[in-house]
């Protein structure tokens, strides 16, 4: 949480638990549990914020990953549809990286 990201994961098997720190990282909040084709890290991928929680391994854990770059590769032409997605959604309003 609170770091830049540079990649994109998919969940090929186990479990993933995404937590949320309080103000001054004093206790965190377990907001999510991630399995096998579940994805993370697209918000700091699609927008101008930083890592939106922290995810950690609840035991063995593989994952996919793309780069930054090769996520926009990849993602071309559907990566203005993914940002409106994410607004709507979580409300991000003008740390949306807009394409031209």
């Amino acid at each position: 949480q609170g770091d830049v990201g540079d990649k994109f994961y998919l969940i090929k098997s186990g479990t993933a638990v995404c937590s949320v720190s309080g103000e001054e990282g004093v206790c965190s909040t377990v907001v999510a549990r991630l399995e096998s084709g579940d994805f993370f890290g697209e918000i700091a991928l699609l927008t101008t914020k930083p890592r939106q929680a922290t995810v950690t391994a609840e035991g063995t854990l593989q994952c996919f990953y793309l780069s930054r770059r090769r996520f926009a590769r990849v993602m071309g032409t559907l990566t203005e549809l993914l940002t409106k997605n994410l607004d709507e959604k979580y409300h991000l309003g003008s740390s949306l990286v807009r394409s031209n």
